[in-house]
């Protein structure tokens, strides 16, 4: 088997195996994973169908196969988790989870304001990651969330101004927190302070981080060591459905 062989199969698992993990990466990375699932799916479906298969080399036909092992092993998804629930097995299925809306309203409508009047801020959830290194060092307000409060917050010239918003739960834990500044030189030039602080804190921990900047208003979000620039009202609704969730 040559070493582009070898290539091809390990696109097609790592295609599969991020379609599992979706959650982890960005909606544009999975996007890309799905196009090159469907495009060797088809593939398959047509060496199949044709009869061809045993015409193709070896590896050709693990790539062919590979699709219809998937597919089976998404058919019995709910068999083997009824099995492993059966057999003792712990499962973060077992968890019910919901977005929490309430949440959710009180950030896009305060975004919202931020974007509109090009107000810099500097917005993050805490999820599994425990920030209280940073949370200890900022200055503590464990105050209920909402739209005044936030945009108060980020008012220029305002004492609280400068620094991140850190939420754990349904409450604004601390006010001027302040993240490492990310090490990557492969960021655009306009990036400035706070978008290289909105990396770093993804880099570190699993927070999810909303940045609007002052010159273009233009909103952001970084999670799992990735950034989404100057994204729609609609795309920030999906990443608050997606991460904005509690048990």
């Amino acid at each position: 088997m040559s070493i582009f062989e070898l290539l091809v199969i390990i696109t097609y698992l790592y295609a599969v195996f991020v379609l599992q993990l979706e959650s982890k990466v960005t909606y544009i990375k999975a996007g890309i994973t799905k196009i090159i699932f469907l495009v060797l799916s088809l593939a398959s479906l047509y060496f199949l169908i044709t009869e061809q298969v045993a015409n193709l080399p070896l590896w050709l036909r693990i790539v062919v196969y590979l699709p219809v092992i998937y597919l089976i092993f998404m058919i019995f998804t709910e068999d083997i988790y009824k099995f492993a629930k059966k057999t003792g097995l712990k499962s973060s299925r077992d968890k019910t989870y919901f977005v929490n809306n309430d949440l959710a309203d009180h950030l896009y409508q305060a975004v919202e304001f931020l974007s509109k009047n090009q107000i810099g801020a500097l917005i993050t959830v805490e999820r599994n990651d425990d920030l209280s290194k940073i949370v200890n060092k900022a200055l503590m307000l464990n105050a209920d969330v909402s739209k005044e409060l936030l945009t108060s917050i980020f008012i220029p010239n305002a004492p609280l101004h400068d620094g991140a918003v850190i939420i754990r739960g349904d409450k604004i834990l601390c006010a001027k927190a302040y993240y490492p500044s990310t090490k990557r030189t492969d960021l655009p030039m306009h990036f400035g302070t706070r978008h290289r602080a909105a990396i770093g804190i993804s880099e570190q921990s699993d927070a999810f981080t909303i940045v609007v900047s002052e010159e273009t208003g233009h909103v952001s979000i970084t999670v799992n060591k990735e950034i989404e620039y100057n994204i729609s009202r609609e795309t920030l609704n999906l990443y608050f459905e997606k991460f904005l969730k509690m048990e």
